[in-house]
């Protein structure tokens, strides 16, 4: 027995080295090909799926309502990279409550191709199922971190067509009447008749007739800029309550600057050249409005870290500053001298409340005693003894 156990601990440990010297990025080389399982299990059952989200949303041959998509993964890459350490503290078991969830995604994907033979749920399905396979295997305390990046999908996700000119119409209108009004406070005589602004023109000529398109009524930055406002929420150090209300202010930020956009455009064909209203300015115009709405939406995070201090993290700052405190017992400087008398009980009561209190591990200067204390100390100090001075001066 005692020559076998020397040789078991040699093996464990020589183990342990070799599964540390197996992984990558923290974690080990089995984890990884189980993740690399998984994920060819995953495109092997969508890939019909990814193949069409390819060609509907790549920056190239696809539709440019959404070419944010593809930024959208990386994003929560990001994400999991910046919180890696959070994840490999993260306990890791299997979930059976995850095994309900991917059935469900299963079951939605299945609903879209029949008899429902519709995209968007096929697409949500996916990321449902996404979810459910990561709570099944890697555990609560793993999708409690990783949530933000599957949810975050469905941002990049495009909308059936009926969806899209439900929510496009209503701002369609918006954008003509708000452009209508700016453009009768610059003195231009406009009116709008649902998504038609009409601009009369002096000279006998005709009125000028602009059309508000789908394209102009701010889909495309509304579905934008919710994606770069939940990035920037979700990738910094706020609560959450904040993270869902910045990411909820893009909403109303990209309806602002695209009603901005449309007020300029009208401006513009008034003013200066209807072909250049109609020409490059319109696309040049739809992409200068989204720098403003990006630092709207920084606008929006900045007045929240100044408005609002996070309990949270204000006591957990305090808590680790009284780490840093430690209690140091009292010791005099100098030995007392045997002439001196003994010290009064008000002197060593003083001098149990100094021993109390604490001091920091740099040294402070202890405070000196009570006016009371120190009329004690001259009273019981002999006449004449030059070590009594001494004394008091080292305990001040």
């Amino acid at each position: 027995m005692s020559t076998a156990s020397p040789s078991s601990s040699i093996e464990y440990a020589s183990a342990g080295r070799s599964d540390a010297a197996e992984e990558f990025l923290g974690i080990s080389f089995s984890a990884w090909l189980r993740i690399a399982l998984m994920a060819a299990l995953m495109i092997a059952l969508f890939r019909f799926n990814l193949w069409r989200l390819w060609l509907k949303t790549n920056p190239v041959t696809g539709e440019a309502n959404w070419g944010h998509s593809m930024v959208v993964p990386f994003i929560g890459l990001y994400y999991l990279y910046i919180h890696r350490e959070e994840l490999l503290k993260a306990r890791v078991y299997t979930a059976w409550t995850g095994l309900p969830v991917m059935l469900l995604g299963v079951m939605l994907f299945a609903y879209g191709i029949w008899p429902g033979q519709n995209d968007f749920l096929k697409d949500f399905g996916m990321v449902v199922t996404l979810f459910g396979v990561v709570l099944l295997l890697a555990g609560w305390q793993v999708i409690r971190i990783a949530w933000f990046p599957i949810a975050f999908l469905v941002v990049g996700i495009p909308w059936p067509g009926l969806v899209y000119s439900w929510v496009a119409g209503p701002l369609q209108s918006l954008a003509a009447e708000v452009a209508v009004k700016v453009l009768q406070l610059t003195g231009v005589d406009a009116a709008a008749y649902g998504t038609k602004i009409s601009i009369a023109r002096g000279g006998g000529l005709p009125a000028r007739t602009l059309n508000v398109a789908e394209a102009c009524a701010g889909l495309r930055s509304l579905m934008t800029f919710i994606a770069v406002g939940g990035a920037v929420a979700f990738l910094s150090a706020r609560p959450l309550w904040q993270k869902f209300l910045v990411m909820a202010s893009a909403v109303p930020i990209a309806i602002f600057c695209n009603v901005m956009r449309v007020s300029g455009q009208g401006l513009l064909d008034f003013y200066v050249s209807q072909e250049l209203s109609e020409g490059f300015a319109h696309a040049f115009v739809g992409m200068i409005m989204l720098i403003p709405a990006f630092f709207l939406i920084l606008l929006i995070g900045w007045c929240l870290d100044k408005i609002f201090i996070d309990e949270v993290e204000n006591k957990a700052a305090l808590a680790r500053a009284s780490t840093k405190l430690v209690v140091t017992p009292f010791k005099p400087t100098q030995a007392m001298p045997a002439t001196v008398s003994p010290i009064s009980s008000a002197i060593r009561n003083a001098a149990r409340k100094v021993n109390r209190r604490p001091v920091t591990q740099a040294g402070a200067v202890l405070p000196p005693l009570s006016p009371r204390a120190q009329a004690a100390a001259r009273r019981v100090r002999p006449a004449g003894d030059s070590s009594g001075a001494e004394l008091g001066s080292d305990t001040q």
